[in-house]
């Protein structure tokens, strides 16, 4: 994620605070509901799915991708693997909105970016067929 620059007007501390209480009033409002908490982190996931591409950090939560770099930085190989697939399969799940569509995108591209030319040939030619590409399993 790029750096930005703080946003400065006169009422961005009001409109801060404003949207930290919106997150609480939301949070409290989830732990109430049977499966609030799980519905909440879809909608928060997409909400920060939306903003993602270059926005500003998000400054209530932490800087989230960050941590995320730094535990990848410092997971073993079987860690990654294990927390990876299950992040897909958990990606999958989340097919009714268009967040695991795009996220589930831009994991194939970063997982493309890290193969060779050679394993890029040899993945297009087992997913396609004469030029073509094969049909969906299941």
């Amino acid at each position: 994620m790029t750096k930005q620059e703080a946003i400065t007007t006169p009422d961005a501390d009001a409109t801060f605070m404003a949207l930290c209480r919106a997150v609480s009033a939301a949070v409290g409002a989830a732990e109430r509901l049977p499966e609030g908490q799980r519905v909440l982190g879809e909608v928060l996931a997409a909400a920060l799915d939306t903003v993602g591409a270059g926005a500003p950090s998000y400054a209530a939560f932490g800087d989230m991708r960050e941590d995320a770099r730094w535990w990848a930085d410092t997971a073993t190989p079987v860690e990654v693997e294990i927390y990876l697939s299950v992040i897909l399969r958990r990606l999958h799940g989340l097919s009714r909105g268009g967040l695991a569509l795009r996220a589930r995108k831009r994991v194939f591209m970063a997982l493309w970016k890290t193969m060779g030319d050679e394993d890029q040939k040899s993945f297009l030619a087992k997913v396609t067929e004469d030029g073509k590409s094969r049909p969906r399993a299941g």
